[in-house]
């Protein structure tokens, strides 16, 4: 770490995001970086407030849009839902609108249709995740693109690039997500800038949560792009760790073997 990244170092804490889930799964996170790095991100969007008191219909309608955007349904909206669940529009409605005040869905201008569901984009972006046994689908950065295997438990075949100079990425996960397989170039890094404006992680902290094909294009891409902005440099396996921490309770079933 730089003096800019020692300066947000935070003792992470849990909550539980249902009965028996705590968010983060600091089990899956082992490394110091990957700790720091994960804390800092979730103070710096709040993510405890956020997320703490999520209900039984919101948590449902979440879960589905998640499952959704992996089985590469198309864009899900409120009819689609409603469709899908024993919920009436009008309720349908409501809970997307309290899914975006927690930061959990991006909407489209009606706030009628899913955009994003961290970690999924409806829209293209650099990072490309192939789902063994599915098809490929958007993530809306490097960290979201490592943690979605680990989330729903199946192998991973990432692509992205290096924003410096443009040489491709390219990340294979095995063990049904949770470890690295391969990693192409072998010096790739990933750089979780920590950043959070407007209510929206998708248009400020997945903005500078990328993969870097070396320390000297990172550290070129920081100073042309963010030369002021906090984060943490880590290697792969350390961001896989993050992600993992992130995503895994997202679908995570009560230990009961309940409905979540």
């Amino acid at each position: 770490m730089d003096t800019t990244e020692r300066t947000i170092g935070v003792v992470g804490e849990a909550f539980p995001l249902r009965p028996g889930v705590l968010m983060p799964d600091w089990s899956l996170v082992t490394e110091a970086t990957a700790h720091e790095a994960l804390a800092a991100s979730m103070i710096a969007a709040q993510r405890s407030e956020k997320l703490s008191g999520l209900n039984a219909a919101e948590d449902l309608i979440w879960r589905t849009i998640l499952l959704a955007f992996a089985r590469s349904v198309a864009v899900p909206d409120v009819a689609w839902l409603v469709a899908r669940t024993d919920l009436d529009e009008a309720l349908v409605a409501e809970i997307l609108r309290a899914l975006r005040r927690r930061d959990l869905v991006v909407l489209d201008d009606r706030g009628m249709a899913v955009q994003a569901a961290y970690p999924f984009s409806a829209q293209e972006t650099v990072h490309r995740v192939h789902l063994a046994g599915a098809g490929a689908v958007h993530a809306l950065c490097a960290i979201d693109a490592l943690g979605m295997g680990a989330m729903l438990a199946c192998n991973t075949a990432i692509e992205s690039s290096c924003p410096e100079c443009g040489t491709p990425i390219r990340i294979a996960t095995c063990d049904d997500g949770h470890a690295l397989a391969s990693v192409t170039p072998g010096t790739a890094v990933v750089w979780a800038g920590i950043r959070y404006a407007d209510g929206c992680g998708a248009t400020s902290g997945c903005t500078v949560k990328l993969f870097s094909c070396s320390d000297e294009h990172l550290t070129a891409w920081r100073q042309r792009v963010d030369p002021q902005g906090a984060g943490f440099r880590l290697p792969v396996e350390a961001a896989l760790q993050v992600g993992k921490g992130l995503f895994v309770p997202m679908l995570a079933a009560q230990p009961d073997g309940g409905e979540a």
